[in-house]
């Protein structure tokens, strides 16, 4: 089975006012129905990326630190990985009220209201470029944080509570998720609930991780952390322990 993995993330914000810039540490998973998620307005869509973007190969480690704008940490290796340059992330996502009023109905969440002052409003992320290591059985991707970016003074945990409704969670679901993400804002990975998934926290010598794989264990996981002023994402073919050596090997 395919680890399947879309990550939220609400995009860059064009716009002239102050904005509040919070940066996403932390990773968590949601399970929702593909069908819930085809719930949200099409103005908001444009929020859901796929966590690991297309690189396009380059021939050196000196090259890829030169687009990138950094050097790769990368693992103890023997070989030399295939490497390749995640281009930056910035697209943008607009709120329209009467669309995600609509969408709440649709979802029977019809106790939410969707204040009117958030008509137009622009919300999303930034991200630099990035750097991919391809060692064959498995991959590395990494990049500084991704970055929230909202006008100043707007709740974006409210926005994610309120669109956390939208694709079916409960009301108290959703409540704890915000106040999770207004304590540690995290970016949401949201897999669909027909997959038997085993995702748990665990400890890095950075911090924690979240772990993916599938609940037989058999096939490719993934592993997500943060470290400073990068952000890292391993997927491959190869069991669990070694993953988290791999990590852990990460200077």
């Amino acid at each position: 089975m395919t680890l399947l993995l879309i990550l939220v993330l609400p995009i860059l914000a064009v716009t002239q006012q102050s904005q509040n810039q919070v940066p996403l540490k932390r990773f968590e998973v949601i399970r929702v129905n593909p069908a819930d998620i085809d719930r949200l307005p099409p103005s908001l869509r444009p929020i859901f990326v796929d966590p690991v973007p297309d690189a396009e190969p380059v021939d050196s480690l000196d090259e890829a630190a030169k687009r990138a704008g950094f050097g790769p940490r990368l693992p103890k290796s023997a070989a030399m990985p295939q490497l390749g340059v995640i281009d930056p992330v910035r697209q943008q996502a607009q709120i329209n009220v009467g669309d995600l009023t609509a969408a709440l109905r649709d979802a029977k969440a019809g106790n939410v209201a969707v204040p009117p002052a958030w008509d137009g409003v622009v919300i999303g992320v930034e991200q630099m470029p990035g750097v991919l290591a391809d060692y064959g059985k498995f991959f590395i991707a990494q990049a500084p944080p991704l970055t929230l970016n909202a006008p100043a003074g707007f709740p974006l945990d409210q926005l994610l509570e309120t669109l956390f409704r939208v694709v079916g969670m409960n009301a108290t679901e959703a409540r704890n998720l915000r106040q999770k993400f207004a304590a540690n804002p995290a970016a949401f990975f949201p897999i669909p609930t027909r997959y038997e998934m085993d995702i748990r926290e665990i400890r890095l010598t950075s911090g924690s991780g979240l772990l993916l794989q599938n609940g037989d264990r058999i096939g490719e996981l993934a592993l997500m952390w943060s470290s400073g002023d990068r952000s890292y994402f391993l997927s491959g073919l190869i069991p669990e322990d070694q993953a988290i050596a791999i990590a852990n090997s990460i200077p």
